[in-house]
């Protein structure tokens, strides 16, 4: 491989195990620390007698340190670097791209990483919609450098094809709320325009109910799987594929892994596809990248993985064969136990509700949300969890039941509609005063809102979208807060920050908040109980009183039939495969997806 290559000075940190740390490793790491014998400070013991030093003091050298001592209590590790083949740069100083995914026919290799750190311009590269530059923006690009630079590379041949123009790419972007922006006005329209074999995916992806629908009427769920049908609907070499599980329910979201895997072998096509949904991601994937570096700044994408490494090593946030560290932490998972049910004072109490639409019908048990406590709400799509949330939130009348006027709502819909030209700043002066100091540690802080301070709300991405419409919920004043799919479009880090804001939101304002979410990892983390919604999609839903997170995922996934064990080093969540020793085992003892 040819080509410049670009890098800065490697930084370090220090990663220390309190738990591991001896007297014989408090002495050692002060006595040889470098910066300590200098005269500066490096290794230092704490008034509370924990070993410490500051990240932005440590060294290469301070390697030796981790070598002396006995244990495994300090690992003194790299940080992301840009390092590698620079792909691609926008502008002088704009984001920079190093290294490119490699497709593989006959299998689907998935893409892991934070937002902002070039999956998208990954893609858009691999799709032939993008040119890359190789970090020369004056210069006008051209597919030979291209080709010249990854000589020698499995990506070679894919690069001559996209130059000769012979390799058909399709590709399902990531905004799939624009999809009727078209020529099309209905879903069978859509297909007969932009597909090669318009019914071939209609019932695999339970599309036929709703093919003379209009596109502009569609909910979430049902654009993405138009989506996705009208995309692997195409002839194709290769199938690009941008989040394709959000919106879906966990039911649609293994159909659709399931479905976009059989094609790709099927067919002996490949496909490389950004997903967020660890469970999906893990389902889906033959091999992955994980992508790492500095949102906005710059991506490197990291050698391919098998599929369990991969996701686990970005768990813990370190990757082994990059010898990098990609995140100060680890992200773990809950237990059962690891989060009590709360019973404070009752904040809202509603009656049995009902609601009937046109041939669908809906009925609410009875139920108590109380002070301080964050409710999940799951369910498949098309059961009336957002008819629901309507009607505690006031802005749908049930037919039958009443929900207490007194009560004041922030609702945060699943689509967030963009206000024109206004700016992200102006939106939260008009509902809070953002120089107030618990505006600012509540929610200014946590959702990093200053960096968007400045920009539309239409020239936002859609997970700057929905981190403002997260923060503007949260920042009204409110008696009751309603999140609907909150972590659509958000990557995985941000779906443990914002998960965790919200429950301990609940926690410090003493208010209720419900979310309703089809990541069950995300439903882990911020619910203290649940409601299921079940019934016939499209026809009935029936929701259930609040119940415990165990009691509630049992009664969810075993009506969908569907276990997960988890992961032994991680504890992460995975789909077990339907009929399994372990599935039937889980099955018959009832546990389907808490095991400890």
């Amino acid at each position: 491989m040819t080509g410049p290559e670009r890098g800065r000075k490697q930084e370090y940190v220090a990663i220390i195990d309190q738990d591991k740390v001896t007297d014989e490793v408090r002495n050692i790491a002060v006595k040889y620390d470098p910066l300590n014998r200098s005269g500066h400070e490096g290794f230092h013991v704490t008034e509370s007698g924990e070993l410490h030093i500051d990240d932005a003091n440590v060294l290469a050298e301070h390697r030796l340190i981790e070598k002396k001592i006995p244990n495994d209590a300090i690992q003194i590790v790299p940080l992301p670097a840009e390092t590698g083949q620079l792909v691609h740069q926008y502008d002088e100083n704009g984001f920079r791209l190093y290294n490119l995914p490699i497709p593989d026919n006959g299998s689907v290799i998935g893409l892991l990483g934070r937002n902002g750190i070039g999956k998208s311009t990954a893609l858009d590269i691999l799709a032939g919609n993008r040119v890359p530059n190789f970090g020369d923006t004056d210069e006008e690009s051209g597919w030979d450098r291209a080709i010249k630079s990854f000589r020698g590379t499995t990506l070679q041949t894919h690069l001559e094809r996209l130059r000769d123009e012979s390799v058909v790419t399709a590709y399902k972007n990531q905004r799939v709320d624009t999809l009727h922006e078209t020529d099309a006005e209905t879903v069978r329209e859509l297909l007969a325009i932009r597909s090669d074999e318009p019914d071939r995916f209609v019932d695999t992806l339970d599309i036929r109910s709703i093919l003379d629908r209009s596109l502009s009427d569609l909910s979430g769920g049902e654009r993405q799987r138009v989506a996705i049908g009208e995309t692997l609907s195409r002839t194709a070499d290769l199938y690009l594929f941008d989040e394709p599980s959000s919106f879906l329910d966990i039911k649609q979201r293994l159909s659709v892994a399931r479905t976009i895997r059989n094609h790709v072998q099927e067919t002996d096509t490949a496909a490389v596809v950004v997903e967020h949904d660890l469970a999906t991601l893990d389902l889906l994937s033959d091999a992955i990248h994980v992508l790492y570096g500095e949102p906005g700044g710059f991506g490197v994408v990291a050698q391919r993985s098998a599929v369990r490494t991969g996701i686990n090593e970005f768990l813990k946030g370190k990757l082994s064969e990059e010898n990098v560290q990609i995140r100060r932490h680890s992200i773990d998972f809950p237990s059962a136990d690891s989060r009590k049910s709360r019973h404070g004072e009752p904040a809202l109490g509603y009656p049995k509700l009902a609601k009937s639409v046109a041939d669908f019908s809906l009925v609410v048990e009875p139920g108590r949300i109380h002070a301080g406590e964050s409710v999940g709400i799951v369910g498949e799509n098309a059961l009336g969890k957002t008819t629901c949330v309507k009607m505690l939130a006031g802005s749908v009348t049930p037919d039958s039941g009443r929900v207490p006027d007194k009560v004041v709502v922030s609702y945060k819909p699943q689509f967030i509609a963009p206000d024109g030209d206004v700016t992200v700043r102006e939106r939260f002066a008009s509902v809070t005063d953002i120089n107030a100091q618990s505006f600012k540690t509540r929610i200014q802080d946590p959702f990093d809102l200053e960096s968007l301070y400045d920009r539309s709300l239409d020239s936002l991405s859609g997970g700057e979208l929905q981190r403002t419409g997260i923060a503007l919920c949260l920042a009204r004043d409110a008696d009751l807060y309603l999140l609907d799919e909150p972590s659509a479009f958000l990557d995985v880090d941000r779906r443990v920050v914002f998960a965790d804001q919200i429950h301990q939101f609940s926690k410090r304002t003493n208010q209720p908040v419900l979310v309703v979410d089809h990541d069950l990892f995300v439903i882990d983390r911020v619910a203290d109980r649940l409601i299921v919604f079940e019934g016939e999609p499209s026809q009935n839903g029936y929701a259930n009183s609040p119940q415990s997170m165990r009691n509630g995922m049992n009664a969810f996934l075993s009506a969908l039939g569907i276990t997960f064990r988890r992961d032994e080093r991680t504890g992460r969540p995975r789909v077990n495969k339907p009929g399994s020793q372990l599935d039937r085992k889980q099955k018959s003892s009832g546990e389907y997806y808490y095991r400890g």
